[in-house]
């Protein structure tokens, strides 16, 4: 199976990025494929807001009574909202350089919206994660203690 396109095409380079422009409208499996995945992206965002919401009541929780269970509630939670933001706020690209056998990695913002709400929440939640490193290294020494 071969897919062509037909119309004008013109390549532009802009920002060390190659920019296609069509001069016809976009076919329709584009078309499709476009829908489907603001769908997913919408999804995404109403997950990451739940996330963030659940992690307010969990960290007050946690900030009331420092306990080893809400610490690892709160430690999970934090990973799940960290993760989800990341993946819908960021895209890693490798580039393989010539003549070389490395490979940089280019991070790219591709969710301004969703990189503010990871800043914005990590940011308010920071005396809670002092808490729960101290926790953490509280915990660490009472192993080592008890091997």
């Amino acid at each position: 199976m071969q897919i062509t396109t037909t119309g004008l095409t013109r390549i532009r380079p802009q920002n060390n990025r190659v920019i296609v422009i069509r001069s016809e409208a976009a076919s329709i499996f584009s078309g499709e494929l476009n829908k489907q995945e603001e769908k997913i992206l919408d999804v995404d965002k109403l997950e990451l807001e739940d996330l963030k919401e659940e992690l307010q009541d969990v960290g007050d929780d946690f900030e009331r009574e420092p306990t080893i269970a809400n610490f690892r509630v709160f430690r999970e939670l934090i990973g799940k909202f960290a993760k989800k933001a990341t993946s819908i706020a960021y895209k890693i690209e490798k580039k393989a350089i010539y003549r070389s056998s490395r490979t940089l990695e280019i991070v790219a913002i591709i969710d301004r919206a969703a990189d503010e709400l990871y800043h914005l929440v990590m940011e308010g939640q920071q005396n809670r994660i002092r808490i729960a490193g101290r926790i953490a290294n509280i915990n660490g020494m009472i192993i080592q203690i008890s091997v």
